[in-house]
């Protein structure tokens, strides 16, 4: 006599007040994940305006030009590694935004909210990266460092040519 294999156990349906607890959880991470960016723009902001006191003072001091240009690098950098930081904490919320999306599309047939699925979609992004952590989610996500290395690379130049600039 065999026992028949029970059934995989069917997720049982939320009830009014799961749904309006995912719900207010959802737009909660969603507006968190919107502070974050507006707090990653202000960073970006000052990072900009910091690369352009370095060449506010290389036109100053210009026989210190290279120097300033060169010691200037150090702002950008820093700037990077806050906003790679706060990227870093931004993206802890992604996989719950997304684990909410998917039960409220799968286990209860709703065809939103899908903020985060449709960005994942639209951008051909994959919900998991594949590499996980501070260095990637932050120091390396290329929306993070793009600006920089860019700062960092017109302040490289600066220094290279200031002397033929300003003889």
């Amino acid at each position: 006599m065999s026992n028949p294999l029970p059934a995989e156990p069917q997720p049982k349906p939320l009830s009014e007040f799961e749904l309006g607890l995912l719900k207010e959880e959802y737009f909660f991470l969603q507006n968190t994940i919107e502070d974050y960016n507006k707090q990653i723009w202000v960073i970006k902001a000052l990072g900009i305006t910091g690369t352009g006191a370095v060449l506010g003072l290389m036109i100053q001091q210009k026989t210190n030009a290279t120097a300033i240009a060169l010691i200037g690098c150090a702002i950008p950098a820093f700037f990077w590694i806050l906003e790679s930081q706060w990227k870093h904490f931004q993206r802890g919320f992604y996989p719950r935004v997304a684990e909410i999306e998917t039960i409220l599309t799968q286990q209860c047939g709703f065809h939103s909210p899908s903020i985060y699925g449709n960005w994942t979609r639209t951008l051909k992004r994959i919900p998991t990266p594949k590499r996980k952590g501070y260095v990637w989610d932050g120091l390396l996500n290329s929306t993070v460092y793009i600006s920089y290395v860019l700062e960092i690379g017109f302040l490289l130049l600066m220094a290279a040519i200031a002397p033929t600039i300003w003889k």
